[in-house]
């Protein structure tokens, strides 16, 4: 691996993380999981815990004034979880789905794509459309969540939410060992180990590689992907620890971009109850499982980050820590993507792309704390300092593209690739702060704020290498956000809170590849946000409610593939409500339901010449509804039975609502039989009924949907000793 001029001796330095990278403290084998937040096995969320995704402070989930879902390893690998999508699919309001440009798209709240903001380790990476990709879960502690413009924390803020991804913590102690080996329907396969403990009395360790595989449910569509971890944590004192850790991955996610829709008196079977076209297009039964894309059609990506963190106390009540990091990634994509049906011929006319991505970004994060009252106040008080340097170049082309048979695709070949240099770079600097003021015994101000610089420089050159000056530019955004929320303990059992946040992005389609011509100011938002956090004695059950109110101004909304439209506003307002209940100490059940109101305001499809006001965005439902429940000890057996409804809403598949997506309910059922102690076996069946379901709708690709995959069937041998 080849650092950066300098960042061997940055990246090693002792300065201090900001960032919501667990403390070393936190990680020790004998503390409660951090991230023991949502129901497992005999088991209901605490309110108490600590999650770091949504404060720098150490604020529970009760303190804090914002909606803020967990999903936790040991629940992820209950319900059988391969990815993070999965997982995160689970939580309040949220679904997700691949499309030819966004391998793993995240919508919640009313917003979509890289108006979420993907996190790993509480570190952001670029765009998710870019740099997100469809990761295992065998390697992961949780899936957090938190809802809202998440800049005053993270910077760049998408409006939506933050997806949180964090990694299996070290532990000390005698050493435990995981192993997990599954196979499944369309040729899955799965495994994955993991071994943490003491390599001494004063460091621990924690190691994991898992590795999943699949030939697909379409054609020619099979997918794999490689993830391991390795942290190390040093105890060099009781004032000083040292962690250092490094993530590799490698994936070739599925090349299956969409089945195309054709008009419905070709069809040979429609398949009913699964959308409705304005232009009477229909999916054809015998069309899906076919794949359209080229025999040579390649996707790939290969990324290693590591990290330093160090967390110092001077002296009781001050805390100062650092994290310094270096990502780097390069990625493949040599596709046909679009599918198009041609009326004229009866044949799917298709596109090529390609693109490589050469990606070096380093940084980092430091802080101060301190806890000491104000005025005979109780007070938590941070101030820190967040900078990255990136690189990203990006090669890409457009070669001619050809035609096949709907029923009998030849898959042919790619053709001559000759790329055309567009490299972007960025110095981004920001300071911040928290605090957290107990106004009484009861009731709790938390404010934040952030203030940034971002230098931004865009260059386009074409096939010939001749610099194209007028699509580059360079430019200086300094965006400023706060929030500030109140919280009230009522009792011992039930906390009101109301939240007031605002957020800013530099641009409004993606930073990686904005153009001259998209070279918008500011984009701002806001949200509203006021809900109850309640549990009853014992923690026998839990649940949170929200209603949210957002709007966000001066945008640029991507409406095809290198086409942006300007829109002059989009609001959504919403309820959420997610609840766990212990009803005997071997039954439990969780259950969420959202419910979300998103138009676009002051908005003309420039593709259709439509007045898209007071249209609902694609791809956001109006309601999301999840239910899992699970027994143990059945008929007084080591058996644990369970499943789960997932019910997603009737959607938008386009801005000009010209194509709408049908509602859907999937259900999954599991058991799990103890062998001994340390060895269980579990059988799965997801989408038990084989419900036919259009899962994304990418508006780049409108000739095309994206398709769940049918009922499946898995087994996994679980061992932990």
């Amino acid at each position: 691996m080849r650092f950066p001029t300098g960042a061997s001796v940055f990246v090693l330095a002792l300065a201090a993380s900001a960032g919501p990278a667990r403390s070393a403290q936190a990680q020790e084998a004998s503390a409660p999981s951090a991230v023991d937040a949502v129901t497992v096995t005999g088991r209901v969320r605490s309110l108490e815990q600590f999650t770091p995704t949504s404060s720098r402070l150490g604020l529970s989930s009760r303190e804090t004034p914002a909606t803020l879902d967990v999903i936790s390893a040991e629940t992820i690998a209950t319900r059988g979880y391969a990815t993070v999508e999965q997982a995160a699919n689970s939580l309040p309001g949220v679904t997700s789905g691949g499309s030819p440009g966004d391998p793993a798209s995240f919508s919640m709240r009313g917003f979509t794509g890289d108006q979420i903001t993907v996190l790993h380790n509480g570190l952001y990476l670029g765009p998710s459309n870019m740099t997100n990709r469809p990761q295992n879960t065998f390697n992961l502690q949780s899936v957090e969540i938190l809802k809202g413009p998440s800049s005053v924390l993270y910077g760049q803020g998408a409006i939506g939410g933050a997806v949180n991804v964090t990694n299996k913590a070290p532990s000390f102690g005698a050493p435990r060992y995981e192993l997990q080996a599954g196979i499944g329907s369309f040729g899955s396969t799965s495994f994955g180990f993991g071994v943490g403990g003491g390599l001494s009395d004063n460091v621990g360790m924690r190691f994991d590689i898992s590795r999943t595989a699949s030939d697909g449910f379409v054609d020619d569509s099979a997918s794999k992907a490689l993830n391991a971890t390795l942290s190390v944590l040093w105890r060099v004192s009781d004032k000083l620890d040292v962690q250092a850790s490094i993530d590799y991955g490698e994936d070739e996610p599925t090349n299956y971009f969409g089945t195309p829709l054709v008009p419905a008196g070709f069809a040979k079977d429609p398949i009913n109850n699964l959308l409705t076209s304005a232009s009477g297009y229909v999916v054809d039964k015998a069309m899906r499982y076919k794949s359209y894309n080229v025999a040579d059609s390649k996707i790939y990506d290969h990324q290693v980050w590591p990290q330093v963190l160090v967390r110092w106390k001077p002296i009781e009540g001050v805390t100062v820590q650092n994290l310094a990091y270096y990502f780097t990634a390069k990625r493949r994509w040599i596709n046909a993507e679009s599918y198009v049906f041609n009326t004229t011929t009866n044949l799917i006319d298709r596109d090529r792309f390609f693109v490589f991505h050469e990606q070096e970004l380093y940084g980092d994060q430091g802080s101060v704390s301190v806890e000491k009252p104000v005025f005979g106040l109780n007070n938590k008080f941070l101030v820190g300092f967040d900078y990255s340097h990136l690189d990203f170049k990006r090669r890409r082309g457009f070669p001619d593209g050809d035609s096949v048979d709907p029923f009998n695709p030849s898959p042919g070949r790619f053709g001559a690739i000759v790329p055309r240099l567009s490299p972007t770079s960025w110095d981004d600097v920001a300071v911040f702060f928290e605090d957290a003021l107990d106004l009484t015994r009861k009731l709790k101000l938390v404010v934040g704020g952030r203030y940034e610089v971002l230098d931004l420089d865009r260059k386009n050159y074409g096939p010939t290498g001749a610099f194209q000056a007028g699509s580059s530019f360079s430019r200086t955004y300094k965006p400023s956000t706060w929030r500030a929320g109140l919280v009230y303990n009522l009792n011992d059992y039930v906390t009101p809170y109301v939240s007031y946040t605002t957020g800013e992005d530099p641009v409004g389609s993606n930073i990686f590849i904005v153009n001259a011509g998209q070279n918008f100011s500011l984009s701002s938002s806001r949200q509203a946000e006021a809900g109850i956090k309640a549990s009853l004695p014992g923690n026998r059950a839990s649940i949170t409610a929200a209603v949210f109110d957002i709007k966000r101004k001066n945008i640029l909304t991507q409406v095809a593939v290198d086409t942006v439209s300007n829109v002059g506003a989009q609001t959504s307002k919403g309820l959420e409500v997610s609840g766990d209940v212990l009803l005997t100490p071997q039954w439990s059940v969780n259950a969420n339901l959202a419910y979300t109101k998103a138009e676009y305001e002051n908005f003309v499809d420039p593709n259709y010449g439509i007045d898209a006001s007071g249209r609902r965005p694609p791809n956001v439902p109006d309601w999301i509804a999840n239910a899992w429940t699970s027994v143990t000890q059945v008929g007084g057996l080591p058996l644990e039975l369970g499943g789960g409804v997932r019910y997603v809403g009737a959607r938008e598949g386009n801005t000009a609502g010209t194509l709408k997506l049908d509602k859907y309910a999937l259900v999954d059922l599991y058991a799990t039989y103890a062998l001994t102690p340390t060895v269980s076996v579990t059988g799965r069946i997801n989408n038990a009924f084989d419900k036919a379901y259009v899962g994304w709708a990418d508006i780049f690709y409108p000739s095309e949907v994206m398709l769940g995959k049918p009922r499946s069937y898995d087994v996994s041998l679980n061992v932990k000793f």
